[in-house]
């Protein structure tokens, strides 16, 4: 069966006694009011309320597909068949999680509607989190529900949720025969390959090792896969932005030239800085700032955290991508945040269609910036406030004396 996804965007995410959320199920809509899929998204709370663990589950649940055991799962972290997740909340107690999702597709010739339920964790009587009945599909324009994942039973054996569903298996099939696949060669089938890219609160561009050999060779985790996670590079060549320059310039097929164009709009416009090429002795980027040169890790914390999310993105985006970025604050004044969430919003709003960009913050000026009161054109915001439940009652109380003494308007 031949299938295409032309939509591939987030619904609704249910977690159960994991990390923070041990006083309730915390149910998160990504809808909004006409129940379509938000594309900018921001989670908002103090620190240790829990937006870090939301992300860090939405990018394991992604990173399950392809894999239709959690053996496969568990070889491709390279991690035991006890810890498939690498996250202790799934791979240990009585933890779950849910991921819904909006999957439009062709099969056939004839395109449909799906919810795809991405499952994870202690599994009991009721699999499910979140139950997509009839009406549920109606709001959101589906005809179908289909459920995958992988759960833990009582005794401690992993088992695959889903098996025998025939849409399933050729979902993995069709992102299990991606991976690894040239974007740059294959033609539009490729762009519609769902993909996750998650960046962390810890990034940073570092000096590479001096004993380390520059050589020309594929990054790490280099072409498509459905979950790419960067976080700190290390000071290894593979890892390094210089060596992802680099290979794209050795591959002399467009992609370095829109590579570097993408920087230096989106990070360096109107500054004295630019990335100019590649040297061939040492092999790493040439960063000019005022006529001068210079190497990428000698870069501001701002400069090198802004490169490495628009080289990054631009790199691995698919048609249909998920931008996970927790605190972009991190490291950046006020100047260089307002920078990158209007060209995040730009991005969304006049590029990339089928980008979905969800980010964890506690920052003023990305509120500020984000303006959910404010409709822009292109732009569906939405937002989720992570607050304890002593939090949630004294807020309540406080709008129900407002109402008392104003009136509910």
């Amino acid at each position: 069966m031949i299938l295409l996804i032309h939509e591939f965007t987030p619904l609704w995410l249910s977690i159960d006694r994991i990390g923070p959320f041990q006083e309730r199920m915390e149910e998160i809509d990504f809808t909004d009011a006409n129940n379509e899929s938000c594309n900018l998204y921001l989670f908002l709370s103090k620190n240790g309320r829990g937006k870090t663990t939301a992300l860090e589950l939405i990018a394991a649940m992604m990173g399950m597909l392809g894999c239709d055991t959690p053996q496969k799962m568990a070889a491709s972290r390279k991690n035991s068949l006890n810890c498939p997740f690498d996250l202790e909340h799934l791979d240990q107690g009585n933890g779950r999680a849910q991921w819904d999702l909006r999957v439009r597709y062709s099969q056939d010739g004839i395109e449909r509607i799906a919810v795809l339920s991405l499952l994870a964790g202690a599994i009991g009587s009721d699999v499910s989190l979140c139950f997509w009945d009839d009406d549920a599909l109606l709001k959101v324009g589906a005809k179908e529900w289909h459920r995958f994942g992988f759960g833990r039973n009582v005794s401690g054996s992993w088992k695959s949720i889903g098996q025998g569903d025939l849409w399933v298996e050729a979902l993995n099939n069709f992102i299990a025969h991606a991976v690894g696949e040239n974007l740059g060669e294959i033609e539009n089938s490729a762009l519609v390959w769902p993909t996750l890219i998650y960046f962390s609160a810890y990034r940073n561009v570092t000096p590479i090792q001096p004993s380390e050999e520059r050589s020309i060779s594929a990054p790490h985790d280099w072409n498509y896969r459905p979950l790419h996670t960067f976080r700190t590079e290390g000071s290894l060549w593979r890892n390094s932005l210089d060596n992802l320059l680099v290979w794209l310039k050795w591959l002399d097929d467009g992609r370095f030239e829109r590579a570097l164009e993408l920087v230096n709009q989106r990070v360096f416009k109107e500054t004295s800085t630019f990335i100019k090429g590649v040297s061939r002795e040492p092999p790493e980027a040439i960063v000019v700032r005022d006529n001068n040169r210079h190497r990428l890790d000698a870069l501001s914390s701002g400069e090198k955290s802004l490169v490495q999310f628009f080289l990054r993105l631009g790199v691995h985006m698919t048609c249909n991508t998920i931008l996970l970025i927790d605190e972009p604050e991190a490291h950046l004044h006020d100047q260089w945040k307002y920078r990158l969430f209007y060209q995040l919003k730009n991005l969304v709003r006049d590029c990339y269609p089928g980008l979905t960009v969800i980010v964890a913050t506690h920052s003023p000026e990305i509120m500020d910036a984000f303006a959910i009161e404010l409709p822009e054109e292109n732009l569906r915001k939405g937002g989720y406030f992570f607050d304890t439940i002593e939090e949630e009652q004294r807020k309540r109380l406080i709008m129900e004396e407002a109402k008392r003494s104003y009136g509910d308007v």
